[in-house]
């Protein structure tokens, strides 16, 4: 040091063994770096230290600050800060949701034909390119194959996409294979419109709302599904459209249908799965000690949409109509008529809690008179009045459950309220009685039918 310094040492004996007392100490100092242990620095900062100080450049005063800056003792304060700091960016970071991001490769990975499928059997170079039967793409990068799946001189994608649209609003497609668009797939009934929607749903800028609106304004669309032997005999899948479409809905609408006409249904959009009732043992049998926890709440009528899934293990009512375990991309669902669907409807303790709740919802009607909640309960379900038969025969079954419960109160607060008893009074038989009502009601395929 220029002009000298004076040092000042503090030994503090902080030793738990009072009998074995420091006998004696020494301390060094040398102005000749080569003596220092080579344990006190790292390696790196000793040959940085064995430079010169006016040769050094900035990377290496740069480290050198920083690794003096790490441990000397006027800085822990900020170093403490610092680590907090980083430690909430941490968890904050942690928060926020990732996506995937894909870059271009900087040079193009071998890819080669396998001859007869053998992995091990290597064939020819395969470059990136499509068939030479469509028009070509300008590039081979991941962005001109976009720009070519868009391209007006590639109309496939449109048709792919508005033929799927017109079979969720009619129950198949103009082409009735809408996972196969090739050689092996069906030809379109009605080629012309399929090209006619496909362009117009390219001029409009793929706006899907908008291509909705123009089927849902058609005359097709607004076809009456009755059904007249002679239609039935010269078209019984209904591929001329000289009638409306009648398909039933998918399995999450099922359920969504019941939940919307009691009243139940919570139409909270986004957020986490929910865990709605399904039968004990499903997962325990196969994961072991892993439970299914139900959902409390409003959470637990939620849309179908939200209902948390497992591809091993699949929500059971769901796959009695027909829903997919997800395991393989599955473009088309197949429709079924089974006895174990009217059977999840009439017994499932969701579409009985559905239907306790719509008894409640016909016993608040203005006219308490029974052909008035009868007609309100069916308006309700099928957006229709009963026929006279169907009139006839629902008030002879309300008649009877009411006098079978009248004379059974336990089964008639089961029936109708379940495990949880509503906070203002009602009368048990006459709700156990709308309850089995209601119950037939939403059994009926008619309200599970897109009519």
């Amino acid at each position: 040091m220029p002009g000298g310094v004076t040092l000042t040492f503090s030994l503090k004996n902080d030793t738990q063994f009072a009998k074995a007392n420091l006998g004696r100490f020494r301390i060094s100092f040398t102005t000749n770096s080569s003596v220092i242990p080579d344990n006190l620095l790292p390696d790196s900062i000793l040959k940085l230290l064995a430079i010169a100080p006016l040769s050094r450049n900035p990377a290496q005063k740069t480290e050198l600050s920083k690794y003096y800056g790490s441990i000397a003792p006027e800085l822990q304060p900020a170093r403490e800060q610092l680590a907090t700091s980083r430690k909430s960016l941490d968890e904050l970071e942690k928060q926020i949701p990732k996506a995937l991001v894909l870059t271009e490769r900087d040079a193009w990975r071998e890819t080669r034909m396998r001859i007869r499928g053998n992995f091990l059997s290597q064939g020819d170079v395969v470059l990136p390119g499509v068939p030479s039967v469509f028009p070509q793409p300008n590039g081979t990068n991941r962005l001109s194959l976009a720009k070519w799946l868009v391209s007006r001189d590639n109309p496939l994608t449109a048709r792919v996409l508005v033929n799927r649209t017109w079979a969720q609003v009619f129950g198949h497609g103009l082409v009735e294979t809408e996972e196969d668009f090739g050689t092996q797939g069906s030809r379109p009934t009605h080629p012309d419109l399929l090209d006619y929607l496909a362009a117009t749903f390219m001029e409009n800028g793929w706006d899907v709302k908008a291509l909705y609106k123009t089927i849902m304004t058609s005359a097709v669309y607004r076809e009456s599904s009755r059904a007249t032997p002679d239609l039935l005999e010269r078209d019984p899948a209904n591929q001329l459209y000289a009638r409306g479409s009648r398909f039933r809905v998918s399995a999450e609408a099922v359920r969504d249908i019941a939940l919307a006409t009691s009243g139940l249904l919570e139409e909270t959009i986004g957020g986490p799965s929910v865990f709605p009732y399904q039968p004990e043992g499903i997962w325990t049998q196969i994961y072991g000690d892993e439970k299914w926890n139900k959902s409390i709440g409003a959470n637990q009528y939620r849309r179908g949409l939200y209902t948390y899934w497992k591809r091993t293990s699949p929500y059971p009512a769901f796959m009695s109509f027909d829903a997919p375990s997800r395991e393989l991309c599955t473009a088309r669902r197949p429709r079924t008529n089974t006895p174990l669907q009217a059977l999840t409807t009439l017994n499932d303790p969701s579409y009985v809690e559905a239907a306790q709740a719509l008894a409640r919802k016909i016993m608040t009607c203005k006219d308490s008179s029974l052909d008035s909640c009868l007609e309100f309960a069916f308006r309700t379900c099928l957006s229709r009045l009963p026929r006279s038969e169907e009139r006839a025969r629902l008030k002879e079954l309300f008649k009877s459950e009411l006098i079978r419960y009248s004379n059974d109160s336990a089964a008639a607060e089961k029936m109708a309220f379940g495990s949880s008893k509503p906070a203002v009074a009602i009368d048990s038989a006459k709700a156990a009685a709308w309850t089995v009502v209601a119950n037939v009601l939403l059994n009926l395929d008619e309200t599970i039918t897109r009519s």
